[in-house]
């Protein structure tokens, strides 16, 4: 009895145990099925699986093709591209005789970053280039013998503990964890003595040692990295220095190098202008320096055949790099500051939360550099200087300026001539010619810049509108021009390049009274100086260098004209004032921010402002949620769940305006727009009501990266957009897109997050890389080629980020105080291009503000510029507004509200989390405004795919039916499982006690 009474009280404990265990991992697992299937399409973005089966494809109907019959013929010729794109894009900055290297020298490859060079930037650029060759690799398949045990040094000896930190990229918003971390003197040892190093490298212990085996050249690299989440700091840097200077450990380096070797080679690998005094410092002996830029996959390939003279350097500065770069304007105040009235903890009023989160909704940042970005500041005080004018001060050209924007020397020499231009009213355009020929002894490439300087009047001076000295208006590349061969070049120049807006008076862009100039240059220094000296002036005068007057034409305007340009080109709508609410002034707050005026240099120059948020700010800081309806609406709701017997591959190849999108549209539900629209990350949703497919959308500013969604394929990562800008040649730019298309044709992609066209403000926003240049009709030009080119393959680019987002600090909803002359001339211009030439079909909104309004909720911007002037037919989609994998995100991103965004124009939330579409479903489900709104985003969306690679197998009977994933089912049978085992167990148990307690009791009995 006594035993089976223990078996009695074992069996209990054991299925006690049991059912308590099965029950926990039941709870666990119904709680991770609900959150997984909440998350519903990040896990199928991220598994790859599908959701529906289509019935009724057809093979035949492929309305993109491949270029290539095979992934090894594509990836062959993405490598090509790749090459020829950082050959034709890194810039030589300076060559005394040390360029190109012999074939066979011995050299020496200097710092720790020559063993890590930097491929990519960090967060959207992020792609696998872990089959990338070395620069190792790529100098000696050029012929050159490399230093082996210097590169063992720094691979597996000693030097390999000085990385960069942390790793790869930047910690987001971690300024604090940036080092550069470069070798010490120290640790490379001294010299031995001759016979030592006559013995052989095998008896060497002491790395410097082997300079002397290895002594032709030494190639120092110097590295920066940058990414999303954070810029670089100036004068807070962690040894006192800021990042973009060389650190001590670098400067000790080059002076060993200088000591060491003859020739001192520099590459700079960085998309951040460097500070570059050191280049001609004469402690440092750099002999050649040549900006590489983010090299990509392949593009190490091409800086080793610039190294050997196999391809002739033929690329241009994109952005001004200065002895100090803190001489910029927009370095005041660069870095956001709060509100003085801001409260992190009052979440109720700012929608903040900590520890990241919407970092920027208790910030603003003033541009109160106005139009003088870049080159427009630096030229066009320089000119003032020499013409005695706007108070200029002492402000001495050549000890601020390196290299001007534009800049980039060759291995040859061109002569210019025959400079001509006309004037055709029938075009409205001017037609500037020059003839190139080389006059040196090998072949290459020479870049033709024209630029335009207009009158700075006093209509100018009274009405607030600023002039640079000199504005990039046109330019063109050459073939590859053999020794006494030539060319001619003949670019167009639009009349309406030469305009300007006027925000005060005639409220749209105007063309001056007064004398224009064009001028053919090598960069936008020599630009200046030819118009200084059509204009009279010399050296005499304070220019750094004699012009060439004849490489400049006068163009007489008579009388203003605020007419001709007000209407859109494009759309014929008509232009006027949109961004008044960016002021200051519009809320209120009088003389607090003055913008820089070439009229008082030193008057006008920027100052630290403090900003109290008053009451007006605060209120369209708050939005959310705060839409109740139009007042006095007489708006009809729409016809929704019809059965009009219509699908999307009916309206492959239809215009927007077909009357037959009505008839799609009515059979589409509310709940189906909603998620449409509310759940747009990374792709777009399927509709079976019209048998839409889902999309495929993702990263890609070097190239087509799904990492951030946790896949790695990709087929190669090009140099950044800085290279890309520096070919000048659209024409291989066109070509770099169509390459991007293919490569996402053949991964099943139909959207592409890029390109990236915010401007390079200063040197240290975090995203520089990304971005194409400081001068927003470059920007303009090389994106529109290039999204011609991935959209070539059926891919829909967003463009981004629109706009403003030319900071990374507290970037997240922060607001940013301008003037509409410097938000449309500066910041709109480069998308306004990409837009009405490239033909770019979507956005992606900024996190940005246009004063206190969020981007995406700025009908002005969204709806009024995008739509009404520029005539963009795609849909707007957000940055990223939440995910459900992260709690925080739910309260950070109320700010991108969903009916404020949808009645401006946005039309779809970056996010897989469901609080936009339960927004949608919960709030305003029956309010017709909305609603016709929603169908609207959802006839952009719908259109922009139907004119997609998406739809590559659809014709008017394919038909979509859903599918339940593998993995909800895996979930579902899972929980089932362990349900009915927790039962089981329960059973168990209580049968168990019974039995108990039934022995117990008949043994009482028996006694």
């Amino acid at each position: 009895m006594e035993s089976k009474a223990k078996k009695k009280g074992s069996g209990i404990a054991l299925f006690s145990v049991l059912s308590v265990l099965f029950a926990v991992l039941f709870a666990a697992a119904c709680i991770g099925t609900q959150l997984a299937f909440a998350s519903s399409q990040a896990v199928n973005i991220a598994l790859q699986t599908s959701t529906f089966a289509t019935k009724n494809t057809d093979d035949e109907a492929v309305y993109f093709e491949s270029d290539f019959d095979s992934v090894e013929e594509l990836e062959a010729h993405d490598k090509e591209i790749a090459e020829q794109l950082t050959g034709e894009g890194a810039v030589l900055l300076k060559n005394d005789g040390a360029l190109p290297l012999a074939a066979g020298s011995k050299v020496s490859t200097l710092s720790h970053s020559s063993v890590d060079i930097v491929t990519c930037g960090t967060g959207s650029a992020d792609i696998d280039t872990s089959n990338a060759p070395t620069l190792k690799e790529a100098l000696e398949e050029v012929g050159l013998e490399v230093n082996p045990v210097l590169w063992d040094f720094y691979t597996t000896g000693a030097g390999k503990d000085y990385v960069r930190s942390p790793g790869k990229g930047v910690s987001l918003g971690d300024r604090a964890a940036w080092h550069i971390n470069e070798v010490p003197v120290s640790a490379y040892g001294t010299n031995v003595s001759a016979s030592d190093v006559a013995a052989g490298l095998e008896s060497i212990t002491d790395v410097r040692s082997s300079f002397a085996q290895y002594g032709d050249a030494a190639i120092v690299t110097i590295s920066r990295v940058a990414g999303e989440g954070a810029d670089l700091e100036y004068g807070d840097y962690t040894d006192g220095t800021n990042v973009l200077a060389l650190t001590q450990e670098e400067q000790d380096m080059l002076k060993m190098a200088n000591e060491e070797f003859d020739k001192v080679i520099v590459l700079i690998n960085s998309t951040n202008a460097l500070e570059c005094g050191f280049l001609n410092d004469p402690a440092y002996g750099v002999d050649a320096a040549l900006w590489i830029g983010y090299t990509g996959t392949w593009g190490l390939n091409a800086v080793a055949d610039i190294l050997v003279g196999n391809v002739n350097p033929s690329g241009k500065l994109v952005d001004t790099y200065c002895y100090d770069n803190t001489t910029a304007p927009g370095l005041v105040g660069y870095y956001a500051q709060a509100y003085t009235n801001f409260d992190e903890a009052d979440t109720a009023t700012w929608y903040s939360v900590a520890n990241g989160g919407l970092d920027g909704n208790g910030y603003y940042i003033a541009y109160q550099e106005g139009i003088y970005v870049g080159y427009r500041y630096y030229e066009t005080r320089y000119e003032d200087v020499v013409m005695g004018q706007g108070n200029a001060g002492d402000y001495d050209y050549n000890s601020v300026v390196a290299y001007p924007f534009g800049y980039g020397l060759s291995y040859t020499t061109f002569d210019w001539s025959g400079f001509s231009t006309t004037y055709d009213a029938a075009s409205d355009s001017f037609q500037v010619s020059v003839t190139v020929t080389n006059t040196g002894s090998v072949a290459g490439k020479e870049v033709v810049q024209v630029y335009f300087q207009s009158p700075y009047t006093d209509y100018d001076k009274a009405n607030g509108i600023e002039k640079a000295s000199v504005e990039l208006c046109g330019f063109d590349k050459t073939e590859t021009l053999e020794p006494g061969a030539s060319e001619t070049v003949t670019i167009t120049v639009p009349r309406s390049e030469l305009t300007c807006y006027d925000a005060t008076t005639a409220k749209t862009y105007i063309l001056d009274a007064g004398d224009y100039y064009l001028t053919a240059a090598h960069d936008a220094h020599d630009a200046v100086n030819n118009v200084l000296a059509a204009k009279g002036y010399t050296v005499e005068n304070g220019m750094t260098a004699a012009g060439d007057a004849a490489m400049t034409y006068k163009y007489t305007n008579a009388a203003l004209d605020a007419e001709t340009y007000s209407v859109s080109a494009a759309t014929g709508a008509e232009i006027t004032n949109q961004f008044d609410n960016a002021s200051l002034e519009y809320y209120g707050v009088e003389d607090t921010m003055t913008t820089l005026s070439r009229s008082d240099w030193q008057g006008t120059w920027p100052q630290v402002i403090e900003l109290e948020a008053n009451d007006a700010i605060l209120a369209d800081l708050n939005l959310y949620q705060t839409y109740d309806g139009v007042d006095g609406s007489t708006t009809e709701m729409p016809t929704m769940g019809a059965d009009n017997g219509m699908t999307l591959g009916m309206m492959v190849g239809k215009a927007y305006d077909d009357p037959d999108w009505d008839l799609l549209l009515d059979q589409v539900t509310f709940e189906e727009m909603a998620e449409l629209i509310g759940k747009g990350y990374h792709n777009t949703a399927r509709m079976l009501s019209v048998s839409k497919p889902a999309t495929v959308d993702d990263n890609g500013p070097q190239g087509f990266t799904q990492t951030l969604t946790g896949i790695s394929t990709c087929h190669c990562a090009y140099s950044d957009e800085n290279i890309m800008a520096a070919t000048f040649n659209v024409e291989l730019m066109e070509e770099v897109g169509r390459c991007i298309g293919n490569d996402m044709l053949d991964l099943g992609a139909s959207g592409l997050y890029g390109p990236a066209m915010n401007i390079h403000r200063t040197a240290y926003s975090g995203r520089n890389f990304e971005y194409y240049s400081e001068d927003s009709f470059l920007s303009g030009k090389i994106a529109a080629s290039e999204i011609q080119g991935i959209q070539s393959k059926g891919v829909y680019v967003y463009i981004k980020h629109f706009a403003l987002n030319d900071t990374e600090s507290h970037c997240r909803c922060i607001s940013t105080w301008a003037d509409e002359q410097t938000i449309r001339e500066i910041y709109l211009e480069p998308f306004r291009i990409a837009v009405t030439e490239g033909g770019a079909k979507n956005v992606m909104n900024s996190f940005a503000r246009f004063g206190a309004t969020w981007s995406g909720a700025h009908k002005g911007l969204m709806t009024n510029v995008l739509r009404g002037e520029w005539g963009m037919t795609g849909f707007a989609l957000t940055d990223f507004s939440g995910n459900s994998q992260f709690a925080a995100y739910g309260i950070m991103m109320k700010s991108f509200d969903v009916a404020w965004g949808l009645m401006a124009g946005t039309d779809s939330w970056d996010s897989s989390a469901e609080q936009w579409t339960d927004d949608l479903i919960n709030l305003y489900q029956g309010d017709p405004d909305l609603t016709q709104a929603m169908r609207q985003a959802t006839h952009r969306i719908l259109y922009t795919v139907a004119n997609s690679n998406a739809m590559n197998g659809f014709t008017a009977d394919t038909r979509i039916v859903s599918v339940t994933p593998w993995w909800q089912i895996a979930l579902i049978v899972l929980d089932v499982v362990l349900g009915v085992v927790t039962v089981l167990c329960i059973v168990k148990l209580v049968l168990a006690i019974r039995r108990k307690k039934a022995n117990t009791s008949a043994a009482q009995k028996a006694e």
